[in-house]
């Protein structure tokens, strides 16, 4: 019996283009990320059930994938009582609050982080949701200052930028401005979490169909209040009214953010959500023109460090969706994801000078693959395109009489001769996300 050589549904294998695209663009978010002083960190693929369960929501132990009891332990499970206390985590942000608790005298105050890694959902795999993905999260932790809000957004929409895209639009909202519109629209509140899951889903499933359901749960009356504050413009005078103080918060976040960035692509969306019940206070969504959902967001999880025995801990961050990332930026065809230079190997002879040029080169700080197999240079050319290189450089020995190098750019076609020192003054050649 031949065994499947499919992964599991919602896993993926990467081919080396795609991985070196992913790596590339994890390369410049963490490059931005260190820029704004976020340190890097790490934390495990797997948490105790008690990490994983503690504040992330009914809707999401559903969403965790269990790990066995082992050995002893196990067999006495199976007499009664739970079989899992293990789970692979499903965001970054648990593990966070955990890592900051046990380390916390360790660390500067406030402390900003990132983390970048995968996650794992037990849910069913679509387009740009998958059972296995990476998050670049960055968060500020012991601070109350909104400027911890404009930092994250800034940061996330800063990466964005580095990596060739357009700026994307920011929605901002406050869990106590939503809490407000429930009142004012008579929502009871036994029924708050479920409307709130529900809003969360207009980004993900038909938009009708969850409104009809929101229809049946709150009643139409509450349902067409709630649907006139999702317009894109909404009546900022009742939604201050509302809640005057976390409409102040917002404002100035919204604010400072203008006075960042050239295009004002930043407004407030009431009925936003963000699905975990962490979130405190403010909270945001990164939208993207091509594609019709979130390509990031976050929020401000004041009270989450308490759930694992630590002190009350103010905390903001944010987290970009690399898969969603990832496809924004092969639909668009940004270039420029392989080696800057394939160096060739024209002959025995000459394969001393090859091997020096590329070592030259990487000292420099290019990425120069070096050909390893035995064929012509039709077939080096060939290789060198499919690694999606930008430059191919021939060292023949015309090229090694004069003491300088062919360099063929692959994108247009177009040769010339260089010294080795002249290219390596140019620099390499860069790409978006480069």
């Amino acid at each position: 019996m031949s065994i499947p050589t499919a992964p599991p549904s919602g896993f993926r294998d990467f081919l080396p283009e795609a991985c070196a695209r992913r790596a590339r663009a994890i390369e410049t978010i963490s490059r931005v990320y260190r820029s704004f002083g976020f340190s890097p960190i790490a934390t495990p693929a797997v948490e105790g059930l008690e990490v994983l369960l503690g504040k992330a929501g009914d809707e999401n132990e559903k969403l965790i994938f269990k790990i066995l009891k082992r050995g002893e332990k196990l067999e006495e499970a199976r007499a009664g009582g739970e079989l899992a206390d293990l789970g692979l985590r499903f965001d970054l942000t648990l593990p966070l609050a955990r890592f900051y608790v046990r380390h916390q005298g360790q660390l500067p105050q406030p402390f900003k982080a990132f983390q970048i890694g995968p996650v794992w959902r037990a849910e069913r795999a679509q387009k740009g949701r998958y059972r296995e993905f990476y998050q670049c999260d960055a968060d500020i932790l012991g601070s109350e200052s909104l400027l911890c809000e404009v930092e994250v957004i800034q940061a996330i929409t800063s990466a964005f930028l580095a990596l060739g895209l357009e700026q994307p639009t920011v929605l901002l909202n406050d869990r106590a401005l939503l809490e407000a519109l429930f009142d004012m629209a008579a929502v009871p509140k036994n029924l708050r979490a479920q409307a709130c899951v529900l809003l969360d889903k207009l980004d993900k499933t038909e938009r009708q169909a969850v409104l009809a359901e929101l229809g049946e749960l709150v009643g139409p009356q509450a349902l067409g209040f709630l649907e006139s504050l999702m317009a894109e413009e909404p009546d900022e005078s009742r939604l201050s009214a509302a809640a005057r103080e976390a409409f102040r918060r917002l404002g100035e976040i919204r604010e400072a953010l203008l006075g960042l960035f050239p295009k004002p692509a930043f407004r407030l969306s009431p009925c936003l959500v963000r699905g975990f019940d962490y979130y405190t206070g403010t909270v945001f969504e990164f939208r993207h023109p091509s594609l019709p959902i979130s390509i990031g967001g976050g929020g401000r999880y004041d009270r989450l460090a308490e759930s694992f025995g630590g002190p009350r801990v103010p905390a903001c961050g944010g987290s970009i969706g690399l898969e969603r990332l990832m496809l924004i930026l092969e639909e668009s065809d940004r270039g420029g994801w392989g080696p800057h230079a394939c160096v060739t190997v024209f002959s025995e002879e000459l394969r001393g000078r090859s091997l020096k040029v590329a070592a030259q080169l990487r000292q420099a700080g290019w990425e120069a693959d070096l050909y390893a197999g035995t064929g012509r240079l039709k077939a080096q050319f060939k290789y060198a395109d499919a690694r999606g290189a930008r430059l191919a450089l021939v060292i023949g020995p015309e090229e090694a009489a004069l003491g300088k190098i062919k360099v063929k750019d692959l994108r247009t076609g177009q040769e010339r001769l260089e010294a080795l020192e002249a290219l390596l003054a140019q620099g390499p050649p860069q790409a978006p996300g480069g």
